[in-house]
């Protein structure tokens, strides 16, 4: 057996599939894996044994009060039988050659050391987003896979000059490369790394099972000091992966509290700097470099917001510690880093907390002073958001002021014509974006200050998307969040990737997702399984509205109105009376983008061959989503394709239409109060499912109407309209039962009267 992976388990079972198919798909299958259970629960055993896997596996478990990641790698050591060992997080997975390429280059080396890449996806949304950025690196003439995480901090970039680390084969290049492949000093790893076993048995090298978190860096510094045999690859071959639900499915680092992270990170580095041999070095200095970084960023705060009982403890390893820094990398750092690091030594904790506090008050003003966004946001925190609230003041926002348009429109029109002059109402528009608001009511440009002024004296706030992060909920004030569809793709907690504009971080959005939800007073379900998913995905605990969707009232209005409002909107699009209408209303693909909140389109309907084929009866209007930033191209279809893109309320839209044709939109579970035909054209099925988000339904079993997934199909479908209608007829019936059953029109009327406290 030429390789033992050692795979330590707690309680990951989420990961444990990607993790078994990368060692399943490897190219080389000389190895072995030993799988080491810490304490893990019964049943995660019993269907992690039943899990398909081609390799030796054995399964070893902790016993006693042995436990811990240290614990059960040395286990795994122990209970080894390869030649060589890898070290494979369970929540973790491997290159298709990893294996290959470790085997080939160890040869008479001790250590072979690959590049490692954190990502934030499963398995097939990695290489999802990996053929991403190749495909753009492509475009712009970049040949090298580059990875943004392999950067250190405190400007030493500049000292590659000074050393010679590209030596493959250098015993000080390939630890220098060790300890900068990421920024943070936690994430010195002993992963992405194999070892000769006869090389670690003989020079009794082992984790210290004192550490709970951080056991790596004393372990890979011993590895790298006792040996020069030593190789680095500069090929990509282990994916660590984030933990995506640090509620839920927290990583050890995660749940543990951050005063024994300072310790051992300090324990971690001290014992790194008495290796004889490390000292003086490019390694060294690096490493000086990270810890500067991690105690001026995490450390010294912690004396200003941590808790007081464990203070004392992390200020007395400080003193143990800020001394093995090299006056050369205090000289590279930043000033303030070399001025608190220099005053840490000599002062008590008090007085770093205070120095702490002074210098982020001093950052505070600058960026108040530089930055006119910064000045608002300090004049709501210290002004507008204390005070006086103003009681009969009502905030309204849909879509980020884009448009009037959605559950707040009809909410807002019911409230201003039931309840004329009992109520202030505020909107929220874009940057030159001016609403046509049919009651008395002020606008207010998004970011103004006076915005910012309503945001902290409204008394009510009437939103379809999240606040911003940064919003104060005041004690007395009340938040309704309508939201803005029945979940089918996955949303919040439930997501296992993002795939969003600007590269979100999973961990942050979904942290950002449950801290704004705590905000919401309330939060409107358009049916049960609605109100179970919003419990759960956005772990909401306030009052639930379960009335159905206020933006659906007019498709239960009388028929005097909808006949007036298809007119209006008929007209507003210069749409000619007697076609028929197709409704093409498409989501995002959150996988293309430009920019944060920028996403791309292309448009994948064949307008030529729908006009060639249905123009004498049939007209399309399509609307994109709002975050899409396309602009459609239109004009050569000029009188059989209009752009409902900018038409603001889309409600309208489904009125005046005869047919809707939508893919993974939440749309149609709108559209099915009409009861009219609806075509699902989803082309890129498989990737949207699979890769980047991922369903609540099975589509085949949900749908109330066909898949199609080309032009042709399309056309065909509704050339057969009839027939195809009545085979899914008993299905779209059971379709608006389940998902439509609340909404009779009064949806407007009982939200109004359940927040405002009206009768």
């Amino acid at each position: 057996m030429k390789l033992s992976i050692i795979i330590p388990y707690s309680h990951e079972l989420t990961y444990i599939r990607d993790c078994f198919t990368s060692l399943n798909e490897q190219t080389v299958r000389d190895f072995e894996v030993v799988f080491v259970s810490d304490h893990a629960a019964t049943d995660d055993l019993a269907m992690i044994k039943q899990e398909p896997v081609e390799f030796p596996i054995r399964f070893i478990e902790l016993t006693g009060e042995r436990t811990g990641v240290a614990a059960a790698r040395n286990e795994g050591i122990k209970n080894s039988k390869g030649e060589f060992i890898m070290f494979l997080d369970c929540d973790d997975f491997i290159e298709k050659t990893a294996v290959e390429e470790f085997l080939e280059a160890a040869d008479d080396r001790d250590l072979v050391y690959a590049r490692r890449r954190r990502t934030p996806y499963g398995r097939d949304g990695y290489y999802a987003d990996r053929e991403r950025i190749l495909a753009e690196q492509a475009a712009m003439n970049t040949t090298e896979e580059t990875d943004p995480d392999e950067q250190d901090s405190e400007g030493e970039e500049s000292l590659f000059t000074e050393y010679d680390v590209n030596d493959p084969d250098d015993w000080i290049g390939v630890f220098t490369k060790i300890i900068v492949i990421d920024p943070a000093m936690t994430a010195i790893s002993a992963l992405g790394i194999i070892y000769r076993r006869s090389y670690l048995i003989e020079n009794d090298i082992l984790f210290d099972e004192s550490y709970r978190c951080f056991p790596d860096l004393p372990f890979v510094t011993r590895a790298m000091c006792e040996t020069d045999r030593v190789r680095r690859l500069t090929t990509f071959l282990y994916m660590k992966r984030k933990h995506s639900d640090p509620v839920k499915m927290p990583s050890l680092a995660q749940r543990t509290d951050d005063a024994v992270k300072h310790v051992e990170i300090m324990r971690a580095y001290r014992t790194a700097k008495e290796k004889d041999k490390l000292s003086g070095t490019y390694a060294a200095l690096r490493l000086d470099g990270k810890f500067i970084r991690y105690y001026v960023t995490r450390i010294s705060p912690f004396f200003l917001r941590g808790e007081k009982s464990d203070i004392p403890e992390v200020y007395s390893e400080t003193q143990k510690t800020l001394g093995l820094i090299s006056d050369e990398a205090k000289k590279k750092s930043k000033r303030y880093s070399r001025r608190i690091v220099n005053y840490s030594m000599n002062h008590p904790a008090e007085k770093i907390a205070k120095k702490v506090r002074m210098h982020s008050r001093r950052q505070t003003l600058v960026r108040i002073m530089k930055s006119r966004s910064q000045t608002k946001r300090f004049f709501y925190r210290k002004f507008y958001a204390t005070g006086k609230i103003k009681e009969k003041t009502v905030m309204f926002e849909s879509f980020f002021g884009r448009n009037y348009s959605d559950s707040p429109k009809y909410i807002f029109e019911y409230l201003s014509k039931t309840y004329p002059g009992q109520f202030k109402c505020v909107w929220v528009r874009a940057d030159n974006k001016k609403l046509r608001l049919p009651y008395p009511s002020k606008q207010v440009k998004r970011f103004s200050f006076r915005y910012f002024y309503y945001l902290g004296k409204s008394k009510y706030f009437v939103f379809n998307v999240r606040p911003p992060k940064y919003f104060i909920k005041r004690d007395d004030s009340i938040f309704l969040e309508t939201w803005h569809g029945t979940p089918l793709k996955k949303l919040g907690t439930d997501m296992d990737a993002v795939f969003m504009a600007g590269g979100t971080d999973i961990v942050a959005y979904k942290k950002n997702f449950t801290d704004n939800s705590k905000k919401w007073d309330y939060l409107i379900a358009q049916n049960a399984f609605s109100s179970e998913t919003f419990r759960r995905c956005f772990e909401f605990g306030g009052t639930m509205l379960e009335t159905g969707y206020p933006r659906n009232d007019i498709m239960h209005a009388e028929p005097s109105v909808m006949e007036e409002k298809i007119r209006e909107t008929k007209s507003a699009l210069g749409i000619p009376d007697g076609k028929k209408i197709i409704l093409y209303a498409p989501t995002w693909r959150d996988d293309e983008w430009y920019g944060t909140g920028q996403y791309k389109f292309t448009l994948k309907l064949d307008l030529d061959k729908l006009r060639e084929t249905l123009g004498d009866e049939y007209v399309v209007v399509l609307r994109t989503h709002y975050l899409i930033v396309d602009a459609l191209e239109l004009d050569r279809y000029t009188g059989f394709a209009f752009n409902g893109a900018t038409f603001d309320d889309i409600s309208l839209l489904y009125l005046i239409s005869d047919i809707l044709i939508t893919d993974y939109s939440s749309v149609f579970f709108d559209y099915a109060n009409l009861k009219r035909p609806m075509l699902f054209f989803c082309y890129d099925l498989d990737k949207y499912r699979d890769v980047l988000r991922g369903f609540y339904f099975d589509l085949e079993e949900l749908l109330p109407g066909p898949l199609v997934f080309t032009t042709e199909e399309i056309i065909d479908t509704i050339r057969n309209l009839p027939s195809v209608m009545e085979e899914y007829k008993e299905k779209a019936t059971g379709f608006y039962e389940r998902f439509n059953g609340w909404e009779d029109g009064s949806a407007s009327k009982k939200v109004v009267e359940e927040v405002f406290g009206l009768s």
